[in-house]
């Protein structure tokens, strides 16, 4: 194991996109890695053939399945280093009258802020006091008028949320920060919704001059994981390139 990486590592929603590079590479530096998601499937292939990362199926927006989860934690490993809360979903769908409207909220409110909440709740008893972290995926388009707005805002309300959790974890010695990606394309975000042909104009508005990946994201998780972070909560990290405008700012744009 790399003595710089932490030993063990929870990440929820784990098996594709951002998750599953979080997952590779605290993997890959030897960290036990616990990967946590509904679709047992997809957890079991970023698995397979891994003996230090374990697949538990498990809904994070559900109290008793997370009570479920932290027991088998507690039993199987004791104490862990590192949660983090990657489980999330964006729904772009119609919803113009009050019914669609509900539904659409509802399930942004419980994919994107209950599924963080819970988690942290439940794993925070168990996590390394003296150097334990917990961190948040959230999204730039919190503090733009990029993307879709019930989204956005959702991810705004986790950058307020962390604060307050690092408040309360600080005096154990727990560190509590949102890491915040731009435009990352490769996600189950984004599959099939934004044509390739768009990611030279976003980039453009983009200091870097490209559109971010899933490895950028897990490197900044990465360094705020390790012990050369223990000085820094309650904050968000920016991993979005420079960005100089919206991700979905130039999308559509014909310039």
């Amino acid at each position: 194991m790399n003595s710089n990486s932490p030993h063990v590592v929870v990440v929820s929603g784990g098996g594709t996109g951002i998750g599953k590079a979080i997952t590779t590479a605290f993997a890959d530096a030897g960290s036990i890695v616990v990967i946590v998601g509904r679709r047992a499937e997809i957890l079991q292939r970023v698995a397979a053939g891994r003996d230090n990362v374990m697949a538990i199926p498990a809904d994070v927006t559900d109290p008793d399945q997370l009570r479920a989860l932290a027991a088998e934690l507690e039993s199987r490993l004791g104490t862990i280093d590192v949660a983090i809360a990657n489980a999330g979903s964006g729904n772009t769908g119609p919803h113009e009258g009050l019914e669609q409207v509900a539904e659409h909220w509802n399930f942004i409110v419980r994919a994107n802020i209950l599924s963080a909440v819970l988690f942290e709740h439940a794993l925070r008893p168990l996590l390394r006091r003296d150097g334990g972290r917990f961190i948040a995926i959230t999204s730039a388009s919190a503090k733009s008028n990029g993307g879709e707005v019930a989204y956005a805002a959702s991810k705004a309300a986790l950058n307020r949320w962390i604060v307050q959790v690092a408040s309360e974890v600080g005096a154990e010695g727990i560190t509590a920060n949102c890491v915040s990606p731009g435009f990352v394309p490769d996600t189950e975000l984004y599959k099939g919704a934004i044509d390739e042909s768009a990611y030279a104009r976003v980039a453009r508005g983009i200091a870097v001059q490209r559109v971010g990946t899933p490895q950028d994201v897990a490197s900044a998780v990465q360094y705020l994981a390790s012990a050369a972070a223990g000085f820094i909560s309650g904050s968000i990290f920016d991993v979005d390139g420079g960005r100089r405008a919206g991700p979905t700012s130039l999308i559509n744009s014909k310039e």
